[in-house]
């Protein structure tokens, strides 16, 4: 069987199950955002539950109100200009990743005026999942402590080295899909490899929570 072939059955076994188990809220949850940076999705979460998790974000971002969080290969997004070279590299074998946290004091529709910015709402204890494993992913040192990589790309933001890796089956916006699944939306992160494949699911997902509190009121 020829090796594509083999990926592409196990991309789609990935994506099953996951949306089956959903069931829609009976409360009105919790607000997320999505923010379509064309190549990857960032997923804003609000600070005061990441910190929770992470208190060491406390004194990194003391004034935000909301967190960008994205996550992908360390040498491709750490790079200031990252070529098809690395995207071949990070994609073929499985390499070292990092977290870019951004602090954002505005809604991220004034953050990031003229990128697509799809507000979700997902039940508390599903917020509490997703929060849980985004903290998950962070490496500590010896110490403990937070792995700090250096600056981020943009917005006073930091890089942050992850425990996860990056290949074929484990990209950027797959990574951000399985964290909305935790929360209870019906993705399938396995077909949310582009940024667009992503944001389609989630607007899907988010006519079907909408639907499923209106059946409940």
């Amino acid at each position: 069987m020829h090796l594509w072939l083999v990926l592409l059955l196990a991309l789609l076994c990935t994506g099953c199950g996951a949306a089956s188990e959903w069931r829609p809220a009976k409360e009105r949850g919790q607000d997320l955002y999505l923010v379509d940076h064309g190549r990857h999705v960032g997923l804003v979460l609000p600070a005061v539950g990441l910190q929770r998790h992470l208190s060491e974000l406390k004194a990194a971002f003391p004034a935000a109100r909301l967190i960008e969080v994205g996550w992908g290969d360390r040498a491709f997004y750490q790079h200031e200009r990252a070529g098809a070279g690395l995207a071949l590299r990070a994609l073929l074998w499985p390499t070292d990743t990092v977290l870019h946290l951004v602090p954002l004091s505005q809604s991220p529709a004034v953050a990031f005026a003229g990128l697509p910015v799809l507000e979700l709402s997902v039940p508390p204890a599903g917020m509490e999942r997703l929060l849980g494993e985004v903290a998950a992913s962070f490496a500590r040192n010896e110490a403990g402590n937070l792995r700090d990589v250096g600056a981020g790309r943009y917005g006073g933001g930091r890089f942050y080295a992850s425990v996860e890796s990056y290949h074929l089956l484990h990209t950027c916006n797959t990574w951000v899909a399985r964290r909305l699944v935790a929360a209870g939306l019906p993705l399938r992160p396995a077909l949310a490899f582009t940024a667009g494949a992503l944001m389609r699911q989630a607007r899907s997902a988010k006519g079907e929570y909408a639907q499923g509190y209106s059946s409940h009121n």
